[in-house]
């Protein structure tokens, strides 16, 4: 009986994210809302590619004036969705894309090292969100976000382009039943 109740409880939750998948193309950020009271059986991962970078040449450049000011509109983006970590990379880009919705919800930025290679840094990712009972929330890289999604269980997603920024995956892991994907934007 109690697996049937599961079950359906899954099953429940799937429509409600296909709901909210079709709701995303007209209100990206009412679906969000709904999607961040889902049950207590459900941990979402939230992954956004670290914003737009200074265009100074170097490995580990700092965020530009537009990428300070999408940092910031992750805030309101994600003003509905309870958080438990955040995770960037080594590298600054991502840190400070996470910055100020680390000082407004005076949350630690967990580091997830890139200095083993990339296997090992997206390992060490899945293990920082596997370890909380919480929702997390991941700055990654172009070639990292996919491999993330996936690793977590996610559908394979297509690659993110050198000028795409702003794009906010949304992924819900059900304790039981099928993990799915939600895909919006945010910022300007």
């Amino acid at each position: 009986m109690k697996t049937k109740i599961k079950a359906i409880k899954a099953s429940m939750l799937a429509m409600l994210l296909f709901a909210i998948s079709l709701s995303c193309i007209a209100q990206p950020n009412k679906s969000l809302e709904i999607a961040a009271k889902s049950d207590a059986l459900t941990k979402i991962v939230v992954l956004v590619r670290h914003a737009e970078k200074r265009d100074d040449g170097s490995r580990n450049p700092a965020l530009s004036e537009a990428g300070q000011q999408r940092a910031k509109a992750l805030i309101e983006a994600l003003q509905q969705v309870e958080l438990s970590q955040l995770i960037a990379s080594n590298y600054q880009r991502t840190q400070l894309t996470l910055d100020p919705i680390a000082s407004q919800r005076a949350l630690p930025l967990m580091i997830a090292d890139t200095q083993f290679g990339l296997d090992a840094h997206i390992a060490s990712i899945v293990t920082l969100v596997n370890q909380t009972s919480g929702n997390s929330l991941i700055a990654g890289h172009s070639n990292t976000v996919p491999l993330i999604i996936k690793a977590l269980g996610g559908p394979k997603t297509p690659p993110i382009e050198e000028s795409q920024y702003g794009t906010l995956y949304l992924l819900s892991i059900p304790k039981e039943g099928k993990i799915s994907l939600i895909q919006t934007h945010f910022g300007k």
